[in-house]
């Protein structure tokens, strides 16, 4: 797979300081102990960029990095995207279908307090769907 350094989102800036807390956490209670120079190389990166990021000197990295970095820390899948502020691949996907705008549209009038039971009809909706 070659060193995916070169695929960062965002180069520029500074990553989300949860994000950083949370890399560095998984980083210090991994159960091997391991250094910085593994960790960048588990997850192909360079040590250099995976130190400028937890320096707060880059941008938070692409999805693949992301989950890469997950992978290797064992951090649950997609906290470390939801850490920095960006969609997963799985919502990237759903955003790209053609029916997903009037979605958006329509969810957008749902008051913040009102979100978590919306989305739990739409669960429930889908655990019915795939029960079918």
């Amino acid at each position: 797979m070659g060193n995916i350094t070169s695929m960062t989102a965002n180069k520029s800036g500074k990553a989300p300081e949860r994000f950083i807390r949370l890399l560095k956490k998984a980083m210090a209670e991994h159960p091997e102990k391991l250094s910085l120079n593994q960790v960048a190389r588990r997850a192909d990166l360079s040590p250099a960029y995976l130190s400028f990021l937890l320096n707060g000197e880059r941008g938070a990295p692409s999805n693949e990095a992301i989950a890469q970095l997950e992978k290797v820390l064992n951090i649950p899948q997609g906290e470390l995207n939801k850490a920095a502020g960006k969609p997963d691949d799985a919502a990237l996907a759903f955003f790209r279908k053609e029916e997903a705008a009037p979605i958006i549209k329509t969810l957008a009038d749902v008051p913040n307090g009102k979100l978590a039971d919306v989305r739990k009809l739409i669960e429930r909706y889908i655990r019915r769907q795939n029960r079918k």
